[in-house]
């Protein structure tokens, strides 16, 4: 259910999803999905933020790993290009950062993104960046694959985000 969702509020946001839409890509009724989440669609969209961010748990775990740094993050973009099926997936802390998900969903966003940006830095780190220039390092690593990931909705062309990915090991440990 969770990932039906996913799809549902990566796709229409929070604002552009429905009752009538959640219902739909569930195949819950209203009152079931009101048993199912409380406190309604904020409830939801807080719960799939949550789910998101476990999932990028994986998608960052080669961090952690073994073999040379470069590798490791050059995997990890390999994991973000699947996750956001090449670019052509939007992106669920842009789609959900719009209209009014509630305090939950703002602090599991923010969470999310700061997991994502802690464990670039971290990797930046490793490669032998200072604290500050690792944090620019991973925030402009982001920023390259979150904005590359709006470009390709936009436009159609996922060139950008393609790029990013592939400069994410020299972005983050600098070029060989």
């Amino acid at each position: 259910m969770l990932e039906r969702l996913t799809a549902l509020f990566r796709h229409r946001g929070f604002e552009g999803a429905s009752l009538v839409d959640i219902a739909a890509a569930t195949g819950l009724q209203k009152s079931s999905l009101y048993h199912r989440f409380p406190g309604g669609k904020q409830q939801m969209s807080a719960e799939v933020v949550a789910e998101v961010h476990r999932a990028f748990g994986a998608i960052l775990a080669p961090l952690a790993g073994e073999g040379s740094l470069r590798a490791r993050v050059t995997e990890v973009g390999a994991n973000l290009s699947a996750f956001y099926e090449r670019g052509h997936a939007p992106c669920l802390l842009d789609a959900l950062s719009f209209g009014a998900p509630g305090p939950e969903t703002a602090d599991a966003l923010q969470a999310a993104a700061r997991a994502w940006i802690d464990a670039f830095a971290a990797a930046a780190r490793a490669g032998g960046a200072g604290r500050a220039s690792a944090l620019r390092r991973a925030q402009d690593a982001v920023a390259a694959i979150e904005g590359g990931l709006v470009l390709a909705r936009v436009t159609g062309d996922n060139s950008a985000f393609l790029r990013a990915i592939d400069r994410l090991a020299d972005t983050l440990l600098g070029a060989d």
